[in-house]
Order: structure tokens, then sequence, then C-alpha cells
């Protein structure tokens, strides 16, 4: 018997609309292994227009300005998978909490013995709870585009509220402009408009928004800071 489209499993871009946790995170569990290998590679998708490395410059570039701030606070990474994002920064801040909803991708990181990191199975759209208050809150890996216009906002909101009074943002996006000049263009996440990413922060509380990266870029970031 034939499936009909209806008989079929749910698409990735529903799964995270709906929220089914236990399905995204069975999803993620089984790239966690061979993740650590992806980022090394020059030809794997993730680092198409030097996606990656990129993040970590502009990363570095906004922390520079911020160090005083940044060593006295500490630093969430929301969906930090093997945790290769905190390995890079975490010595700026005080501490560094990684979250991912991936037992598996929270075992690897863990395996890793970050000095002055922790890791933490939890759902991103519970920081406050899981986590204490930041200095800054990062995220790599297009969760905003994972989780679409749908939860956008509620995402960044929930972001704002695990920071100090003064706290940052720096969270990646799939950029539409950019859309049309790269290969790899899922049709499962959504690409957004830079200035839609800046009022969906606005709207989620932020005192200013300003985004990070040229038109033509693949990924863009967010920079977003709280009162």
């Amino acid at each position: 018997m034939t499936l009909s489209p209806s008989d079929s499993q749910p698409s990735p871009r529903e799964n995270y609309e709906n929220r089914r946790m236990a399905t995204i995170a069975a999803r993620w569990d089984r790239k966690a292994e061979q993740w650590d290998r992806d980022l090394q590679d020059p030809s794997c998708h993730l680092n198409e227009d030097q996606a990656y490395r990129r993040f970590l410059d502009q990363l570095a570039a906004v922390i520079e300005p911020r160090r005083q701030f940044c060593r006295a606070h500490g630093v969430i990474d929301a969906g930090c998978a093997t945790g290769l994002v905190l390995a890079e920064i975490v010595a700026s801040f005080a501490w560094g909490i990684g979250i991912d909803i991936s037992p598996q991708m929270i075992r690897m990181a863990q395996a890793k013995h970050l000095p002055a990191a922790s890791f933490l199975l939890g759902d991103c759209f519970e920081l406050s709870a899981i986590c204490p208050k930041a200095g800054a809150v990062l995220s790599r890996g297009v969760l905003l585009s994972h989780y679409g216009h749908r939860h956008g906002e509620a995402l960044l909101h929930r972001a704002r509220s695990a920071l100090v009074p003064g706290g940052f943002i720096v969270w990646d996006f799939l950029n539409q402009s950019g859309r049309a000049n790269f290969q790899h263009t899922p049709e499962n996440k959504t690409y957004f408009d830079p200035a839609q990413v800046r009022g969906m922060a606005i709207a989620a509380g932020f005192r200013t928004a300003k985004t990070l990266g040229e038109p033509e870029r693949r990924v863009c970031l967010l920079l977003a800071e709280c009162s």
C-alpha cells in the first residue's frame, strides 16, 4: 500500500512548529557521533560560506569591547551540541553552561571536561529555569530558523529572561537575501530577512537589536542587548 502524504511521517519543520521535543531530540542524537568531524570538514554544508568560523570571529569582535562585563558574568550556549562554541569562548567569561535537548550531544560535550563549563540536558525555551542569570546567551546552529516565525519571538524572549541587566545575545539565522547564492538551501527551515529578526528581538523585550553580516551571506547574526 502506498502512503498518502497525510499518512507519512511529520517533516522536520512540522516537528519544530509543533515542538515535538522527543522527536527533535532523537534526530539530534543520531547526528551527535559525527558532529565534530562534520564541523572539521570544509566541504560539509555546516561550513558553507565559512558560517561556523565567521560566527566565532564575529562573536570575538562582540566580546572584545565588553571584556570586563563578560569576565564578571557567565555565558549560556543555547543548543550547544558537543560544546565546540563554549570550548572557544568560555575563557572570556566567569563560567559557561551549554544547554541541549539531545542526550547524546550533552554526553559528548561533558566528555570534553572543559574548564569552567558545564553541560545540561534541557529545552532552550526554559533557559531561565535551568540556568543562573548570565551576561550573554549565544546560539550557533540557526535555532531561530529551525523554530521559524511561529516560535522565534518566544525563543528570544526566553533568552532575554536569562540575562542580567546589560546582557546580550548573539544568535545566527538563515538569511533570506543570501539564499540564492548557495547550494545548500533546506526547505525545512525558515529564511529570515534581517529586519524581521531585529523586529522579533525588539518585540521580545530587547533594548537594541542589530544584525551582523553582509546581505549576500548565507547565515547572518543577531546581536541584541537588554537594559
